[in-house]
């Protein structure tokens, strides 16, 4: 039997769990509250570790082990599983559950639950699939929020720039410009989803290259991140347009870096690029608009110049043919959802075996 809850999220006031106590104590509170599942604790003190959760449904009960975990890693996931030591099916107990955790669950058909009341309970014969409860919004503490903007996402750019190389901490410090303790907390949140994995004491490799990429481009929204200014252009291709434009970028020692269409077919050829598409540090002054033959327009057009909130897009551009482009990873996130053939350029580019090679 299958149950599934697909509730609105109206998202509440964060609350951060900074210790096992409290978890322990707000998962108390929700099974008491549940609004579609009947939980059963033991009557121990309230401050007591339950040995065992019991579920009732439909007629049936079954008892769990409960695994609580404040910062679930799939690695740790998979000793505290194996090591379990008791007959009854565990279930993992969490502030909140990343996708990726949660996808590792439904993989090993393994039960789960977060304070925000998502859900995910298998055994046979029956599924609770249910999605966040609305007005909970509980994380852990130190779990990153979202790692894919500003200085965070960075780090992760960078990671992707060579599928094949070796890492050390200290080099995404140098290369990315961010703190040590960012770049620490990133690469610890990476490693415990299963996206990177340690290949020594100070050493490590991405272990799950496409899996980091398309959770990157599931959470990313293009126009939150930048500013877009879209131009006509008078005569000439896209690489026309691009190279008159890097031109001037370079004249005037401006930040550049053609993403997009214009990127991905200079990258790796597939579908013609309609128009060209460039990161760009600052915009060109009129004088220069007029040199460069472009006119603002409000739809369309032939030229978008993107303004970007973090300036980490221009620290890993790659040169072809003698044009600044983004990376290939981020080609690939800025291409989803542009049509005009934008996403099967994409799709050729991820699967070309130079992908994110230099």
């Amino acid at each position: 039997m299958r149950i599934a809850s697909f509730s609105k999220q109206d998202f509440g006031k964060q609350v951060d769990i900074r210790c096992e106590s409290e978890l322990l104590q707000q998962f108390r509170q929700l099974i008491e509250t549940d609004p579609d599942l009947r939980w059963r604790m033991p009557p121990e003190p309230a401050n007591a570790k339950p040995q065992w959760i019991e579920l009732k449904f439909d007629g049936r009960s079954e008892r769990f082990k409960p695994l609580y975990l404040l910062q679930p890693s799939i690695p740790d996931l998979e000793s505290r599983v194996a090591d379990c030591g008791d007959p009854r099916p565990p279930l993992l107990v969490v502030p909140e559950l990343s996708p990726r955790v949660l996808d590792h669950c439904r993989q090993k058909r393994w039960s789960a639950i977060d304070l925000n009341g998502r859900a995910y309970i298998r055994l046979p014969g029956l599924l609770v699939d249910r999605r966040q409860l609305p007005g909970r919004n509980f994380r852990f503490l130190l779990e990153p929020r979202n790692i894919f903007v500003g200085k965070s996402a960075r780090i992760v750019r960078t990671l992707l720039t060579n599928f094949d190389r070796l890492w050390a901490q200290s080099e995404l410090v140098d290369r990315t410009k961010a703190s040590s303790g960012l770049v620490s907390r990133i690469v610890q949140h990476l490693f415990s989803q299963g996206f990177i994995e340690k290949q020594g004491p100070r050493q490590f490799r991405v272990h799950d290259p496409l899996g980091l990429i398309d959770a990157w481009a599931k959470a990313d929204v293009f126009a939150r991140r930048n500013t877009t200014i879209r131009y006509s252009a008078f005569g000439g291709s896209p690489l026309e347009t691009a190279l008159r434009l890097h031109s001037w970028a370079k004249e005037q020692s401006v930040g550049i870096a053609l993403t997009q269409w214009i990127a991905g077919w200079l990258r790796h050829p597939y579908t013609e690029p309609p128009l060209t598409s460039a990161y760009i540090a600052r915009l060109p002054e009129p004088a220069a608009l007029e040199q460069l033959g472009l006119r603002p327009v409000n739809d369309a057009g032939k030229l978008w110049l993107h303004v970007p909130d973090d300036e980490g897009v221009f620290l890993e551009a790659q040169t072809v043919q003698g044009l600044p482009l983004a990376s290939d990873a981020q080609i690939y996130v800025d291409l989803q959802g542009t049509g005009l053939r934008g996403p099967d350029q994409a799709a050729a580019l991820r699967n070309w075996e130079g992908f994110c090679r230099p």
